[in-house]
């Protein structure tokens, strides 16, 4: 858990474990000691830990809605001390700054060893290491998860990776050309997209949330585009079931075979999120075909490469229509894989979204797919990178980006997008053979 020191609120860094002090200082003078305030418990901890004692507010019933400062404020679990790694504020605003971000991760690395310490640590302790998955916004910590990433790949180089990338609030086909805090944020998305494609065996761009297609008949989820705190509810929920079936005790799946099924295409990593939150328990044939889409999204209607889906709490006649519906796809088995598993269960943190009372567990459907529709996504990034170099676009130098850096930036995007269609080309390629030989 990297996160700047000022955003982890009261969540301290060795819960439960007591300060350290030297017995024996060897300083004889007088000291003056300074602290800092340290940051009030949020309301919601206030009231869990309050809830076992007599006349106190059942949480479970009705949650109180409750002033959100941090992430923290609604954290439910204990955190391993050496998992929480508080990264030093900076004097100045870094993002979107793809440079200053990297170099923030070096000098932390330099301070806290990340790499033979903490992280050399955790592996060691893993029963069985799969690989790494990992989630993070790339506007704050985009350059400082490429040098991480890069730091862990010169360690670990045949070790799996998973990411789930939160891209910044401004589209490259949505922006203003000359709008330098615009440009600067699009130019750090695409260095962390080909970050994602040199570095990562799997990874899923999450779109900010004003961008994610919602179907016009979909459930009613009171959210605000604006509110982390309630949209990071409905991906948290979405992602989580999507991966479940690398958690399920005695399952037959591990994040190598995870990724290799997505990936047997030999695609680029890119992958495409999606899925529905159904507090009714009705399961309809649009919950699964047009379900909420958190990544981007093609109008073109196209073939998948693979897809793996997650239901949560379906009945037996839900299921039942779910094999009918997928039977009638132009995706099969193997390449389509269904996980069943029962319903998600909703926490007294999980944000009050729901048009009526908070359930206590509500049916869900999560997809994750790699698609050729990825191409029409990251060629709007290579376009946008191509203009800003013909350009000079100031927002490149004040950046301190080199020209030569900007345009391999280009012509690398531009290499994913083509090679999108040197695999259609393989297939009917492929289809050609196989008639010849009949």
């Amino acid at each position: 858990m990297l996160q700047a020191t000022a955003n982890f609120g009261s969540l301290p860094k060795d819960r439960g474990i007591a300060e350290e002090v030297s017995p024996a200082p060897t300083w004889r003078g007088e000291v003056v000691r300074y602290e800092q305030e340290r940051v009030p418990q949020s309301e919601y901890h206030t009231l869990l830990e309050a809830e076992n004692e007599p006349n106190a507010m059942d949480l479970s019933d009705s949650p109180p809605e409750t002033k959100v400062r941090f992430w923290s404020d609604y954290s439910r679990v204990f955190f391993d001390p050496k998992s929480i790694q508080p990264v030093p504020d900076t004097a100045e605003n870094i993002e979107g700054d793809w440079t200053a971000n990297q170099e923030l991760f070096r000098q932390y690395d330099k301070d806290v060893e990340l790499m033979e310490g903490p992280m050399r640590l955790t592996i060691e302790e893993c029963d069985n290491f799969q690989g790494v998955q990992m989630m993070h916004d790339t506007a704050t910590f985009g350059g400082f998860s490429h040098a991480m990433l890069r730091s862990f790949r010169e360690e670990h180089p045949k070790t799996s990776i998973m990411t789930f990338a939160l891209l910044s609030e401004d589209m490259p086909n949505m922006t203003q050309i000359g709008n330098v805090p615009h440009t600067r944020r699009i130019i750090n998305d695409s260095f962390c997209l080909q970050s994602l494609y040199e570095l990562c065996d799997l990874a899923v761009p999450i779109l900010a949330p004003q961008y994610w297609k919602r179907p016009a008949g979909m459930p009613t989820l009171y959210t605000e585009p604006k509110s982390i705190y309630q949209t990071s509810g409905i991906l948290s929920a979405i992602a989580e079931s999507a991966t479940l079936p690398l958690r399920l005790r005695g399952g037959l799946h591990d994040l190598h075979s995870y990724i290799g099924h997505l990936k047997w295409a030999r695609s680029p990593p890119f992958a495409q999120l999606s899925g529905s939150l159904l507090p009714g328990g009705r399961v309809a044939k649009a919950d699964v075909d047009d379900a909420i889409q958190l990544s981007s999204h093609s109008e073109e209607s196209c073939t998948p490469y693979a897809r793996r889906d997650v239901s949560r709490g379906f009945s037996e006649q839900d299921l039942n229509l779910y094999e009918s519906w997928i039977g009638t796809s132009e995706l099969k088995h193997p390449l389509l894989l269904s996980h069943h598993a029962p319903s998600y269960p909703i926490q007294t943190s999980f944000p009050g979204i729901f048009p009526d009372s908070r359930p206590k567990s509500i049916t869900l459907f999560s997809s994750i797919m790699t698609s050729p529709s990825a191409a029409v996504f990251l060629s709007q990034y290579a376009t946008f990178v191509q203009d800003a170099v013909r350009r000079k676009d100031a927002a490149l130098m004040g950046m301190g980006l080199e020209h030569d850096d900007v345009k391999e930036l280009a012509n690398t995007l531009w290499e994913v997008v083509d090679s999108y269609d040197d695999i259609l080309k393989e297939e009917d390629e492929g289809m050609g053979l196989g008639e010849d030989e009949e």
